[in-house]
Parts: C-alpha cells; sequence; structure tokens
C-alpha cells in the first residue's frame, strides 16, 4: 500500500459531470494517468476552466487527468511570441 494524496470522488459521479471549478479549488493538483484518466479540464460557456468527468468515477477513486505535453507547449508559445517581434 503507498501513502498518496490526492483528491478523490467521495461518491459515485457520473460521465460529464463537473466535478469543480477553477474558482472552487484554484491551487489543485492532480494525478496524471497515462492510461486511464477520469477527467479532464474543461472551459465553461462562461470562460472559467472546470473539472469534468470523462467517464463514470467510482467512490473513493482518485481524479485523473491524461499526461499532457504543456512543457512542450510552453516552448512553441515563447517561440510564437519570438516570431511576433
Amino acid at each position: 500500500m503507498k501513502n498518496l494524496d490526492g483528491l478523490y470522488a467521495i461518491n459515485d459521479i457520473e460521465q460529464e459531470t463537473v466535478i469543480f471549478t477553477e474558482k472552487d479549488m484554484p491551487d489543485c493538483e492532480l494525478h496524471r494517468s497515462s492510461t486511464n484518466p477520469n477527467c479532464e479540464v474543461v472551459e465553461l460557456d462562461n470562460g472559467t476552466s472546470a473539472l469534468m468527468s470523462v467517464r463514470p468515477i467510482s467512490a473513493g477513486e482518485y481524479f485523473c487527468v491524461a499526461e499532457s505535453d504543456d512543457e512542450d507547449e510552453g516552448d512553441w508559445e515563447e517561440e510564437d511570441m519570438m516570431e511576433e517581434d
């Protein structure tokens, strides 16, 4: 057994349910999964970021998102800014 920190579902959650918004949990860090993510960050109609379930989540299951290439994207953004100058 491992000692894990993280947020988990206290009740079963249906697919496509908004779990919380950025305003509710501004400094939230989530587990990452390359094989079975259960959530994704989406933008709501009002422009707020939110965590939404992409599949049913069982009570006790940790919230996790897909691994991302954010570090690489940062490099692209920097290159785009350099091209604009």
